[in-house]
């Protein structure tokens, strides 16, 4: 085991380390498990610079996370199960709320509900049975979360698996055939974080081999507790020894979000044009709002090249925005602003091969007096027995007017046009109301998608977000279908809803990791590798901000499991150890606050001045 400061050292321990693995055959297969995605990719590009300083490149190098890896080990041996999906799992907690709902019977039928208890799952599912055995009676509402949660913990293991059933699978596989891990060699554990027990088990099993652990930590007690209770788990001893913990090379001010994100920015463009490389410099902010889109748009505009998570989610894409309401108008009757609403979100076919005409179809239906449910088709008609009534006259006039004649004539079309798609629309929304089974109301959801917006293959000349947005709603109503194993009736507004959720929890990236400059949250700092670094909302209320306990499980449930269930203080813990990892990754690294809020008049306090806070 080795411990290092994050940053730079944990590189250089890195590359020591691999290049001791390599030392008798430089293509011997070294395996380095990485703590995200961004990680691995400077830890990638760091080693290809060479491993002994005089030649580039290096060979039979696989890098991975510790679920990826037990993925890959695994799922062959869990076949016929399937991953279980977020959809999946709600699901499940629907049917197990419907057949002995408990204590939650007068909120069972909210989303939040299922929402809540979903993410409560993800974490007892790391929890031991005897651990659950001594939280069962910590709070009123233990009882029963816990009985529903191993009802739906079995419900799912029937057909499906998620990541704590792989990474134990992949454990008890490695520990039974340790010739499973030939591939990958030499195995590396790079700067761990807080590993769940599922990941310590398998992380142990790989061991068992030969594993190399290298841990990050920043010199603070109570930010490297997590770091140090991993060690724990894995049969490590905790080091004595504490590094000097990092600090910031600079301090800014400004007089609140919106002018320190200008000051940034302005700060930004200076190091570019002092030589720094867009691609080693990194602007990390510590709340999303307002920060992630504030960064996103002032950069944009200075005409600098960005990536990092992306500021909307898919649900605020045009494409889905447009077919969520088309399929709300199904319960709403159409009414005309909300159909014209829907149909100006995005490009929209007319169900019959054609383009809608929004602007020209939304004049007519406002001149026909078209208000919504079943006003549409009298009222168009009227509007076109007017017309036609104003061609006569024309026809029959001394002095016929040729333009009042075709403008007239354009209106009967478009009148005609639009009452054949209301129609259409009609008849299909009708269509899904009927149905009441996931599979036949996944095929026509995605039907009507494709009727609407076009095909897989039409899709692709949409704009890159769009294309995404487009990707995620065909992949997400396509895994619809699966929930028929706990639901065997369903709704067009349960769809709607569980098609809502998906999309608000999906969230794209912007650009390619390494080209331009990368914004994103202070977590992300981890593994980082910078020239220089900007750390953005630094202000108490906003990082760390306020701990809110939560109400499923609270302080006194997550005492009773003895520390298996991380506690709320962790969480604090955890923004002050992703801070001191963001002040090593640089050596230069500015850190900035706002002193007030000009929105709510109000003076706000920078997050240094209060060690007490963490």
């Amino acid at each position: 085991m080795i411990v290092t400061p994050y940053g730079r050292s944990a590189l250089d321990a890195l590359r020591s380390v691999v290049s001791e693995a390599k030392r008798d055959d430089p293509m011997g297969p070294v395996t380095v498990l990485v703590p995200n995605n961004i990680a691995g990719i400077v830890a990638r590009r760091y080693l290809a610079h060479g491993l002994d300083g005089r030649r580039n490149g290096v060979a039979g190098l696989y890098l991975s996370t510790l679920p990826r890896l037990a993925e890959q080990i695994a799922s062959p041996a869990l076949h016929p199960r399937r991953p279980a999906t977020s959809a999946i799992t709600a699901s499940a907690w629907r049917a197990a709320l419907d057949a002995d709902p408990g204590c939650f019977e007068k909120v069972k039928d909210h989303p939040a509900t299922v929402r809540a208890l979903a993410n409560a799952h993800r974490e007892l599912r790391d929890v031991s049975p005897e651990a659950r055995d001594r939280a069962r009676a910590s709070t009123t509402l233990s009882p029963d979360l816990l009985r529903l949660h191993e009802s739906v913990t079995s419900r799912l293991a029937e057909s499906w698996y998620d990541a704590t059933d792989l990474l134990l699978a992949a454990a008890e596989l490695v520990e039974r055939e340790p010739g499973r891990l030939h591939e990958q060699g030499e195995i590396v554990l790079y700067i761990p974080e807080a590993l769940s027990q599922a990941e310590a088990a398998f992380a142990r099993a790989l061991g068992h081999e030969r594993l190399t652990v290298i841990a990050g930590t920043t010199g603070v007690q109570r930010a490297d507790k997590a770091v140090r209770r991993t060690l724990t788990r894995l049969g490590a001893e905790a080091p004595d020894e504490m590094t000097k913990p990092p600090i910031a090379t600079r301090v800014l001010h400004a007089s609140d979000s919106d002018d320190e994100v200008r000051c940034v920015v302005r700060e930004v463009v200076s190091a570019l044009a002092d030589g720094a490389p867009a691609h080693r410099v990194a602007v990390l902010y510590g709340a999303a709002q307002p920060y992630a889109r504030l960064l996103h748009e002032h950069l944009g505009a200075a005409g600098l090249l960005v990536n990092g998570p992306a500021t909307r989610a898919v649900h605020e894409r045009a494409i889905a925005r447009g077919f969520l309401g088309m399929l709300e108008l199904a319960s709403t009757g159409l009414p005309r602003g909300a159909t014209f609403t829907a149909l100006a979100e995005a490009p929209t076919r007319d169900l019959d091969g054609g383009t809608v005409k929004v602007a020209r179809w939304e004049r007519a239906s406002r001149a026909a007096g078209v208000v919504g449910g079943q006003d549409w088709l009298p009222k168009l008609e009227l509007y076109i027995a007017h017309e036609q009534a104003v061609i006569d006259e024309q026809a029959s006039s001394e002095d016929p007017s040729l333009s009042r004649t075709e403008a007239a004539q354009r209106e009967i079309d478009s009148a005609r046009a639009l009452a054949g798609f209301v129609t259409r629309l009609q008849a299909r929304l009708d269509e899904g109301l009927s149905r009441t089974s996931w599979p036949d109301l996944s095929a026509w959801a995605l039907g009507l998608f494709h009727d609407l917006y076009g095909t897989p293959a039409e899709l692709t000349r949409l704009p890159l977000e769009e294309q995404y947005a487009a990707a995620v709603i065909e992949r997400t109503v396509q895994g619809l279908a699966g929930l028929a194993a706990f639901e065997s009736t369903t709704s067009l507004s349960q769809l709607v809803g569980v098609l809502v959720l998906e999309l608000e929890s999906a969230l794209p990236r912007v650009g390619r990791f390494g080209e331009g400059v990368f914004v994103g949250p202070i977590s992300a700092a981890l593994g980082l590798d910078l020239d220089a670094a900007f750390v953005v909302g630094l202000a108490e209320d906003g990082f760390p901000g306020r701990l809110h306990e939560d109400a499923l499980l609270n302080e006194r449930l997550r005492s009773a499991t003895e520390g298996e269930l991380e506690e709320i203080r962790d969480r604090l813990d955890a923004k002050q150890r992703h801070l001191l990892a963001a002040f090593s990754s640089a050596p230069r690294v500015t850190a900035s606050f706002p002193r007030g809020d000009l929105r709510r008049s109000t003076e706000r306090l920078p997050s240094c001045t209060r060690p007490g806070r963490w």
